[in-house]
């Protein structure tokens, strides 16, 4: 197989145990063995394989039993679970079945049938993720049309008459209610487009980074009282990672500022300085004490770990009171 199978050996005979483990990491599988039902199970849970081989007959807990409550797990219920044994009755397997294994090996086995055996079940479920993780995003792509065709459409709508009847309108105090109506609908069309782009990972893919940024500017603007100051070099062009750790590191940088800054003023800026392509997140909030442990500021932590996915510098400048500076600086490769 091109990827190799993370397997759970699961046989309280270390001489059956030892044969596997040999066939299956001669294949380029990665085996874990243990020697108990119980230890099975807490191996499972820790750290799920992709298909757990299982002997019947073990002292502690039989291997139908191990089976029923995998089966009941949510998170290891769709595991494939193959039996060896050296009972070879028919009602041994019809049990074997009922108690949810996909498969059965008779001892002593031969090495070809459980190479065959092991990688076919592999493959099925590698399939079966697949054809999951296919209907989740068909699912999300649902939901980002209804969202699309018909909230986005209301929206826009709303907002559009707002701005009318404020060209119409004489008397001032309905005209600040519209134009709150008209602000709050605007913030809710820029929330949809966030929105729209988590649904859709390709989105943010196509999506031009000076775009995106402009997305976050106006969502910024809805939902917080702060003066929001845009400055973006619409030329920039990264590759999909590298725009994306862009992207997330200010989303990420901004939700900081709307749940702890209390800012006033914000900015967001990109540019070409150097050779470097520089974001630029800032406030003139109730900032903080750089001395504190990252671990102290979650969101913080998170950026660190987004720059160095891609090999670039992240600097934070923070004073209690005096607001958050928050610098991302990536080198253009030549």
């Amino acid at each position: 197989m091109d990827v190799p199978g993370n397997i759970l050996a699961i046989d309280d005979n270390p001489a059956n145990l030892q044969m596997l483990v040999s066939i299956l990491n001669e294949r380029g599988h990665k085996v874990r063995a243990v020697t108990s039902g119980h230890m099975g199970l807490m191996a499972a849970r820790t750290a799920p394989p992709e298909l757990i081989l299982m002997d019947i007959n073990m002292p502690d807990v039989n291997g139908y039993e191990v089976c029923r409550i995998l089966k009941t797990d949510e998170q290891l219920r769709q595991i494939p679970v193959i039996f060896i044994s050296a009972l070879d009755e028919t009602l041994d397997k019809v049990e074997a079945f009922h108690s949810g294994g996909i498969d059965y090996i008779t001892k002593p086995f031969d090495t070809e049938e459980v190479i065959v055996r092991v990688e076919n079940h592999l493959n099925l479920y590698r399939l079966y993720l697949q054809s999951q993780e296919l209907a989740k995003m068909e699912e999300r792509q649902r939901i980002a049309r209804d969202l699309h065709d018909a909230v986005n459409q209301t929206l826009f709508s709303a907002s559009v008459m707002a701005e009318t009847l404020l060209i119409t309108c004489p008397d001032e105090s309905t005209r600040n209610g519209l134009r709150r109506i008209h602000q709050l609908t605007q913030g809710a069309l820029a929330e949809m487009r966030t929105l729209l782009i988590e649904l859709r990972p390709e989105a943010l893919v196509k999506t031009a980074l000076g775009d995106l940024l402009h997305h976050l500017a106006d969502m910024m603007t809805a939902r917080s009282k702060a003066d929001v100051h845009v400055q973006i070099d619409q030329s920039i062009s990264l590759d999909p990672d590298v725009k994306t750790v862009f992207y997330r590191v200010a989303q990420e940088a901004l939700n900081n500022i709307l749940k702890h800054a209390r800012a006033t003023r914000v900015g967001i800026e990109l540019g070409d300085q150097n050779g470097e392509v520089v974001l630029r997140v800032w406030d003139n909030g109730s900032g903080f004490n750089p001395n504190q442990s990252l671990s102290d500021h979650f969101g913080i932590g998170i950026m660190v770990e987004r720059a160095g996915l891609i090999g670039a510098s992240f600097t934070i400048h923070s004073a209690e009171n005096q607001g958050t500076d928050v610098i991302l600086a990536y080198k253009i490769e030549d």
